[in-house]
């Protein structure tokens, strides 16, 4: 290890900038985070389970009860190794993705740019909020981001032979079945900024046609569906889902279309500031860097040209969703890894200092096995009150029973995790009436919707807590 320490600092510094990324990646785990897309996802995979239907999927009796929001492949694992080890082992799963994706993403930084650009990279990603947040969550973004930076790695990184870019193809042939077009979005996105830079108009219609052929498997499940099945994934999926985003039939999401600048800009912290060297670096400033000196300029403006391209594509839908922008991650942290690697390599240029910087990595990465090992994610990541104060009342509830939820509009979050958390079956109203809809023997009461004066029979307030109110039979 010393001798390593001494004659390899860049390796060694991309090794604990790993470590402290996944490090940070399962700092969540030791606390309580509410995600409805997490809980929903779980609750789906735990019915196709219980139901032994790999097709035909559902949430609640009263939400999407026949489950056509996403493509069935993705939920896929999480479904098996639900089956082989129960739902503990989602978080494991989706986190060994997301792993997967960090790897990637120092690997591909080291082929384009050596070890500085890569250790930045790494870094940025695995420091990135949103990414600590939902990486380690049973998402379908932790698979999907591990394929499309499959995907990339095979047109970034080499030279653009046939077969090379066939196997990037094939990733985005099956980030396509976990997403939809959001995993050919970055396949098309590379090849294009390849082409671009490289001016190949055969390289260009290569990427085309390639897209298409990464698309042929969910076109083909699309349409065996609509000739020899039931038709509700071509209607639930491709009508309801897809066509409906595209063209702003869904009433949620965003619509301006420079949401998926504003959503970096708002969210990619603290990689935001290496950016805007990374687009320096692509524009060949400033003019006394070494511009031999890997990642060259070169680099930096395929990557630069790359996210731009992602970017638009992702502005092209009327509905628009901030976690959509997620595969662009790895990609903008390569990028800020090319415009900080020359800067890094400028201060750090004697062996003591490039020590000393070795040094400060593992001080950082000794810090955060600290923190997880005192518990620090349950002081950052509270629980909700469902489970927190209103903890012991919901124990008296047995898997399966019916609960209430009212609130306006409603509230997705407390019913995903009242489903996944304590299996029950929530039910949404708007407003309290009388009696107990779904003979739920509680329900969970939004404040301003709890009325003057006495409640309707049967309801007595058990507690009050964070804006909600528990009512009681």
């Amino acid at each position: 290890m010393k001798a390593l320490f001494l004659s390899q600092p860049g390796r060694l510094a991309a090794a604990l900038a790993l470590a402290l990324a996944l490090a940070a990646l399962v700092a969540p785990w030791t606390g309580h985070v509410d995600d409805t897309d997490a809980q929903l996802y779980q609750v789906v995979a735990r019915h196709m389970v219980e139901d032994g239907h790999w097709f035909d999927l559902r949430y609640l009796p009263g939400v999407h009860p026949q489950f056509r929001e996403h493509l069935p492949f993705g939920l896929w694992p999480f479904a098996a190794v639900i089956r082989l080890s129960g739902e503990r082992a989602l978080a494991p799963l989706a986190g060994f993705f997301s792993a997967g994706t960090l790897l990637l993403t120092l690997l591909l930084g080291r082929r384009l740019g050596g070890w500085g650009m890569a250790t930045l990279a790494v870094l940025v990603l695995g420091t990135t909020e949103s990414f600590i947040v939902y990486a380690g969550r049973p998402r379908l973004d932790p698979l999907l981001l591990l394929l499309v930076t499959a995907s990339v790695a095979t047109l970034l990184a080499w030279p653009p032979t046939p077969g090379r870019w066939l196997w990037g193809a094939a990733f985005a042939a099956g980030a396509t079945l976990v997403k939809g077009p959001f995993g050919l979005l970055p396949f098309f996105a590379a090849g294009a900024a390849v082409a671009w830079d490289v001016r190949s108009p055969r390289l260009l219609l290569r990427t085309a046609l390639l897209t298409l052929l990464a698309a042929v498997p969910v076109a083909a499940f699309l349409l065996a569906d609509r000739t020899w099945g039931t038709g509700t994934w071509w209607r639930g999926y491709l009508g309801d889902q897809l066509l409906a985003s595209a063209t702003g039939g869904r009433e949620d999401g965003v619509e301006p279309p420079w949401f998926p600048l504003a959503t970096v800009a708002g969210r990619f912290w603290p990689g935001l500031p290496l950016l805007g060297l990374g687009t320096a670096r692509a524009l060949g400033w400033p003019k006394g860097l070494d511009v031999q000196r890997p990642p060259t300029p070169k680099v930096a403006r395929t990557l630069l040209l790359c996210v731009l391209l992602l970017l638009c594509g992702l502005a092209l839908p009327e509905r628009k969703v901030w976690h959509h922008a997620l595969v662009a991650y790895p990609l903008l942290a390569l990028l800020a890894g090319a415009g900080g690697a020359p800067w890094v390599q400028r201060f750090l240029s004697t062996a003591g200092q490039k020590r000393a910087a070795v040094a400060g990595l593992a001080v950082l990465l000794a810090l955060a096995l600290g923190f997880l090992a005192a518990g620090g994610g349950a002081r950052v990541w509270k629980p909700s009150v469902d489970a927190a104060e209103f903890r012991a009342d919901l124990d008296c509830l047995l898997p399966g029973d019916a609960v209430l939820v009212v609130s306006n509009p409603p509230h997705w979050r407390m019913v995903a995790a009242l489903a996944a958390e304590r299996r029950l079956q929530p039910f949404v109203e708007r407003r309290l009436g009388e009696g107990a809809p779904h003979g739920a023997r509680l329900a969970l009461v939004e404040s301003h919707l709890v009325p003057e004066g006495p409640l309707p029979v049967p309801w007595q307030k058990a507690g009050e807590a964070r804006g909600w109110v528990l009512l009681r039979q």
